[in-house]
């Protein structure tokens, strides 16, 4: 009898520090995106309504919650992106697959930096990364199968369009939000399958990424 009770206890404590996670994570992200990275663990801890303990047995500095955070949207978009190939319309799952990327920096002030600014190579990132590289390259895969995209377009084709896009995102925000939106739809143009010119160069490779990335990070 002592045994079992200790083992549901054991499972009740795992299920209310999942519990407590999942709400720190969620926390630090709405204060991510109202007010940038720049909040502690103590303003996570207020907005969460948890103990600062709580946060620091979870996560043992701020960098660590970054990954968490990220490493959830991740799979959320992940998802998503998934749900885009029951769409029948190979070019609309493109198109949707784009839109929610955008829209979610656009929405996100933290979201933005973290995916610029965070250690990609961390083994969580890098897991979540690879998901929702393998549904985006399907998705590109129907769209060339379709021949709806241009042929020479490529999946690393879309780190620079997105890092265009965040750009206008958020420079325009405060006086003209939501007209990235506007931007998208020249992109999405010139990325169709009837676009008259090749397109110059070649994609940037996994290690160019890597290294802008990184750059990006030193600069914070």
């Amino acid at each position: 009898m002592n045994t079992t009770d200790g083992e549901v206890g054991g499972r009740k404590l795992r299920a209310d520090a999942e519990r407590n996670r999942q709400r720190i994570i969620a926390s630090a992200r709405e204060l991510f995106a109202e007010r940038g990275l720049e909040v502690t663990l103590d303003d996570v801890a207020a907005h969460a309504g948890v103990g600062v303990g709580t946060v620091y047995r979870r996560f043992a500095n701020r960098d660590e919650l970054i990954v968490g955070v990220l490493t959830q949207h991740l799979t959320e978009v992940a998802e998503r992106a998934r749900e885009t190939l029951d769409e029948s319309d190979p070019w609309q799952a493109v198109v949707d697959i784009l839109t929610l990327v955008v829209s979610s920096m656009a929405a996100d002030r933290g979201l933005a930096t973290m995916i610029m600014t965070i250690d990609h190579s961390h083994p969580d990132i890098l897991a979540a990364k690879a998901v929702l590289t393998e549904r985006l390259q399907q998705v590109l895969a129907r769209a060339h199968a379709a021949g709806v995209i241009r042929p020479d377009l490529e999946a690393n084709d879309f780190f620079p369009i997105l890092t265009m896009l965040r750009t206008v995102a958020e420079s325009l925000a405060p006086t003209a939000p939501g007209t990235w939106r506007r931007y998208l739809g020249l992109i999405l143009d010139g990325i169709r399958a009837d676009g008259r010119d090749p397109l110059w160069g070649s994609p940037l490779t996994d290690a160019q990424i890597v290294q802008i990335q990184k750059g990006a990070s030193r600069d914070r």
